[in-house]
């Protein structure tokens, strides 16, 4: 009878001891989120990271990913969810109330980026529409001249501040020095329309450098519509209905037509966790089996 009742104990601690390890378990299962297939930031943190084939497919992506719309979303998730990982643009990190991860042991900011040392960055690039393609002189003139004002100290000094990670500042020509070069597109006249789209991530920038060009040359009328990096090549073509769009990733070499596309500034891809989390750095190897399902665990990430 005594041996019975000590098998019973014996089994029902048994029991409690594996329960309480699932429960354990379950609390430390990471949970893994990413942007939809048509985000910049996405292609430029997969791309980086080796995995470029998950930039547009979600079919080798770890079971029970969470899909966040946009940065803020992203953000949101995670701030709510001690579990989560995910990435996000350096410029919405100090505002977002997550903690940012070194990446392979290097901080991301924008000493780190300039310098090269920290890997995780991506490019903010613009694409114009082919002179060819513009129906009239004043729409290439206001063109030209939008892309010498954004080059310039000028231009530079407004994308940095609005979160672009710019070179050459100290170095490009002041508005003063090379505005005269472009007196056709500054005179008044009839307002034209002018299109901006693509990124998301660059909208910020589009629509700073738009409205401070927009008080110097009186027919400049910008006009924004954003939805995705893809847009800046599509709607760049001669059947498309931008003037200038934005990518926030490398150009596609079919998106690389010469002359009508170049660099606007940095920015760096962030690896972002919880605040409750210990983790202070991750590699590329980790980051990489995390996505896709091989690290599920933070007890195994931190062993």
């Amino acid at each position: 009878m005594k041996k019975s009742i000590v098998s019973i104990l014996v089994l029902v601690l048994g029991f409690i001891l594996v329960g309480c390890n699932n429960n354990e378990t379950e609390e430390q299962k990471i949970t893994v989120y990413t942007r939809d297939t048509t985000s910049g930031t996405r292609g430029a943190f997969f791309d980086i990271i080796g995995l470029s084939e998950l930039g547009s497919s979600n079919e080798k992506l770890v079971e029970g990913f969470v899909e966040a719309p946009n940065n803020g979303e992203m953000m949101a998730s995670i701030r709510n969810d001690k579990n989560g990982i995910g990435y996000i643009s350096l410029s919405g990190l100090a505002s977002s109330n997550l903690k940012g991860l070194s990446f392979n042991n290097v901080e991301a900011s924008e000493t780190n980026v300039l310098s090269g040392d920290y890997e995780l960055k991506r490019p903010f690039m613009y694409i114009r529409k082919a002179e060819a393609d513009l129906q009239t002189l004043i729409e290439k003139q206001l063109v030209d001249a939008f892309i010498a004002f954004m080059n310039s100290k000028d231009g530079k000094e407004i994308i940095a501040n609005n979160d672009g990670i710019v070179e050459g500042l100290n170095s490009a020509p002041t508005w003063d020095n090379i505005k005269d070069d472009h007196a056709e597109a500054l005179a008044t006249g009839a307002a034209v329309e002018i299109h901006f789209g693509g990124s998301t991530s660059v909208e910020k920038i589009g629509r700073a450098l738009s409205e401070a060009f927009s008080s110097l040359a009186p027919r400049f009328k910008p006009m924004h519509s954003h939805s995705g990096s893809g847009a800046a090549y599509s709607g760049t073509r001669s059947d498309g209905n931008l003037h200038l769009g934005f990518a926030s990733r490398e150009l596609k070499e079919e998106e690389k037509v010469t002359g009508n596309y170049d660099r606007v500034a940095w920015d760096a891809v962030v690896i972002v966790v919880n605040k409750e989390n210990e983790l202070t750095n991750i590699t590329t190897s980790q980051i990489k089996d995390i996505y896709l399902g091989e690290l599920k665990n933070w007890n195994d990430l931190n062993s």
